[in-house]
């Protein structure tokens, strides 16, 4: 690599360093000067941890590292994968798990990128991003602001835009975690007991045939169900014109309030 003189840089030189780096781990890394400090820093996007980087600088040489600075950005998708993952990290039993910048920043420092990411955690990374970016008119948002909606609107309206992604627990929680005083659900994705909401279905006369046949397959797994229960809900599903239960999985449709 040739220096701004045209002369080859030194082995030791941060272009080259970045170089070297960025064939050992594939990360696009850039060595950026501040001219005001004299710092040299190397910058990268998701890709290898700082730690990562830092030991692959010293492989290159035992004076390579000295007085260099790193600095792993985060990309929105992840930064958008590490506020949904903070978000349904509970059970719902306790306080609300934060979710900010720092947060996300400290749950990824040791975690190689890009992350796998669920068929679900697509579509609610997805959600998230498009939402920021209608929210403030803007193609680029910073990690802040995407984690603002996930602590403030929280996910269920998200996943609620794609009601065929929803498990029976979620599609009956997505109806009665309001009334039920659940909010673990419209923020952490958490669904109520399933045995709750069967009894909700039960005792709820404008429940949709896709609210009974969902019931109905959480009964499949609650073997302490009542049978007068189960055969009220069978009964109301054939009055429907839907007979029949509804294989376990996602269900389709949602109504009521979220």
């Amino acid at each position: 690599m040739l220096d701004r003189d045209g002369t080859p840089a030194p082995a030791g030189h941060p272009h080259v360093l970045a170089a070297l780096v960025a064939r050992e781990t594939g990360a696009e890394v850039e060595a950026v000067h501040d001219p005001d400090t004299g710092r040299w820093t190397l910058e990268w996007t998701d890709g290898e941890t700082v730690e990562g980087v830092e030991r692959a600088v010293r492989a290159a040489g035992p004076e390579a590292a000295r007085g260099l600075h790193y600095r792993r950005r985060l990309s929105e998708g992840t930064v958008a994968l590490g506020a949904v993952r903070l978000a349904t990290s509970t059970d719902g039993s306790g306080p609300r798990p934060p979710v900010d910048a720092a947060a996300v920043e400290a749950f990824w420092r040791d975690v190689r990128l890009p992350s796998p990411l669920t068929e679900r955690e697509a579509l609610l990374v997805y959600g998230l991003i498009y939402q920021v970016h209608d929210d403030h008119r803007r193609n680029e948002v910073e990690p802040e602001q995407i984690c603002y909606v996930v602590r403030q609107a929280g996910l269920a309206t998200i996943l609620l835009r794609r009601p065929e992604a929803l498990t029976p627990a979620e599609l009956l929680t997505a109806r009665y975690a309001g009334s039920h005083g659940h909010p673990a659900w419209r923020y952490c994705l958490v669904p109520m007991d399933d045995a709750r909401l069967v009894r909700a279905v039960h005792a709820d006369p404008t429940a949709t045939a896709d609210h009974l046949k969902a019931a109905l397959t959480l009964t499949a797994a609650l073997p302490d169900t009542p049978e007068a229960v189960t055969s009220r809900l069978r009964a109301r599903l054939r009055h429907s014109g839907c007979g029949g239960q509804n294989r376990p999985g996602a269900v389709g449709g949602n109504s009521g309030p979220a």
